[in-house]
């Protein structure tokens, strides 16, 4: 098939399957990984200790309860509120992540890309 061809194929099957809404997937490789893409969707996930999460898109509004392993938060305008985590990484911008508590006494380790993103702790 030429590249041509090839690219016209593509298009029409990435065409046919309409915009890309939130979904929330298992990963195989890990435990009970979410990830969530999209844009304008409010969803609710459960974590556990050894949960991966990666929000990807924009103005999401996601919360997130009970202790996610680390949380990772990708585009602009996206609203994430986290009970408990280990890490939270935030690329992007215009992204809030509120979080209540790290795991045990320590707080999460945090790391901030982009511009106007925050990360503050729930009181």
């Amino acid at each position: 098939m030429n590249k041509k061809l090839g690219a016209a194929v593509f298009m029409m099957v990435a065409c046919a399957f309409g915009p890309m809404t939130a979904v929330a997937q298992d990963d195989a490789e890990g435990a009970g990984d979410i990830d969530i893409t999209g844009s304008g969707e409010t969803s609710t996930h459960e974590c556990t200790p050894e949960t991966k999460v990666e929000v990807t898109g924009a103005s999401n509004t996601v919360t997130l309860t009970g202790e996610c392993k680390s949380v990772s938060v990708t585009g602009t305008g996206n609203k994430v509120k986290v009970e408990a985590t280990r890490a939270i990484e935030v690329t992007g911008s215009s992204n809030s992540v509120t979080w209540k508590r790290g795991h045990g006494k320590s707080k999460p380790k945090i790391s901030r890309t982009g511009m106007d993103n925050k990360v503050t702790q729930e009181k």
